[in-house]
């Protein structure tokens, strides 16, 4: 499982006629090249993969196809390929965009890609640094990338109501268990600290966390009737806050299909904004081609903001589900970014709590990131 990825784009604009006459013929053409680096034959082809198959979805489009590629490439193209050299090597291809890298590692995997719109004239190189936390959240990450080209339509993921109460939802919160196997932090190692290429078992702490770690912390009582209780805290830089914030996310949990589900948590925050996910995974073959728990559900809690130190509780609404996978456990991803400061966690509960209320509709969803 690898546990960054770190992704440089580079957009440089060279637009001969017969080129640009070719691309604007028919849907533009895309060139993925083999990728190169140190990673496995199998990680670095399904990215490649990923890239293209996001781009047909998309429908703006056509990615030529990784054998295609393969044949014209003859071989991974290192990140210092030459502009004339790729373009020579796809020339009767006429491709309107053009994007290569390289991908290294085992455990940890770093991707580079570099990416060329050949139809923007005057363009200058242009660099997006990102750092996601384990290997799940590649789709996502693709998107992202591919959004920076012009004319790709934006990846749209399902929205989903707030909570849905009722006097029936009402009452299997108030008997049904919390699922989340530690909400209260009574234990060290349940949760995961991520950050940039680190991941680490939270452990239990009476202080607060250093800068840019993560701790379980033994708050004080804040009241003379209150008892000392066990908090999830983090430290945020304003580097941190600013670039990939910080995440702690818990062990996977199963769940039941065609049922919705609860969180609610507390919170207190002087500073850094929330972005809580729930994240959905089946049994599959991971990047490495491994065995591991793919990710094909993920439902963003609205951001919260800072509190001015005080407790506040934020409740919201699940329906986990995904149309090509059975969504078979869940984790709680409790993520801080934007400003720097400390955000404690505290209470944190999911549950069942009757029917689905919403059906994925949402094309976003297929597949899941064995195939982005």
């Amino acid at each position: 499982m690898f546990r960054c990825v770190a992704i440089t784009l580079l957009l440089l604009a060279v637009v001969p006629n017969a080129w640009a006459s070719g691309a604007d013929a028919e849907k533009p053409k895309v060139a993925v090249f083999p990728l190169a680096g140190d990673a496995s034959d199998a990680a670095r082809e399904k990215v490649g993969f990923s890239l293209r198959a996001k781009l047909n979805r998309d429908g703006t489009f056509d990615a030529i196809d990784g054998p295609t590629m393969s044949d014209l490439a003859g071989g991974p193209v290192a990140l210092d390929a030459k502009i004339e050299s790729l373009k020579q090597m796809v020339g009767d291809e006429q491709p309107a965009v053009l994007i290569w890298g390289e991908l290294n590692g085992k455990d940890v995997l770093t991707l580079k890609i570099k990416l060329l719109d050949l139809r923007q004239p005057g363009a200058e190189p242009r660099e997006i640094d990102k750092t996601i936390s384990e290997p799940t959240q590649l789709r996502f990450v693709i998107e992202n990338v591919l959004e920076t080209i012009s004319g790709v339509k934006t990846f749209a993921h399902p929205s989903e109501n707030g909570v849905t109460d009722d006097p029936k939802a009402a009452a299997l919160w108030e008997g049904n268990p919390n699922l989340l196997g530690d909400g209260n932090f009574a234990e060290a190692g349940k949760w995961s600290a991520l950050y940039r290429s680190e991941k680490y078992p939270v452990q239990i702490s009476d202080t607060v966390p250093a800068m840019d770690k993560v701790c379980i912390y033994r708050l004080p009582p804040e009241k003379p009737d209150e008892k000392p209780r066990n908090v999830l805290a983090m430290r945020l830089s304003e580097d941190a806050a600013e670039s990939n914030g910080m995440a702690c996310i818990s062990e996977p949990f199963k769940i039941e299909p065609k049922t919705r589900y609860r969180i609610r948590f507390r919170y207190r925050s002087d500073g850094p904004t929330l972005h809580v996910f729930l994240k959905g995974y089946f049994k599959g073959t991971g990047i490495t081609g491994q065995p591991a728990d793919i990710e094909d559900y993920r439902r963003q809690v609205p951001p919260s903001p800072p509190t001015d130190g005080k407790w506040a509780t934020i409740i919201d609404d699940l329906n986990p589900q995904n149309p090509d996978h059975p969504v078979e456990t869940l984790r709680v991803d409790l993520y801080a970014y934007v400003a720097h400061g400390v955000v404690m966690f505290d209470d944190v509960i999911v549950k069942a709590v009757g029917e689905q209320t919403r059906h994925a509709t949402d094309d976003a969803l297929r597949p899941a990131s064995t195939q982005p």
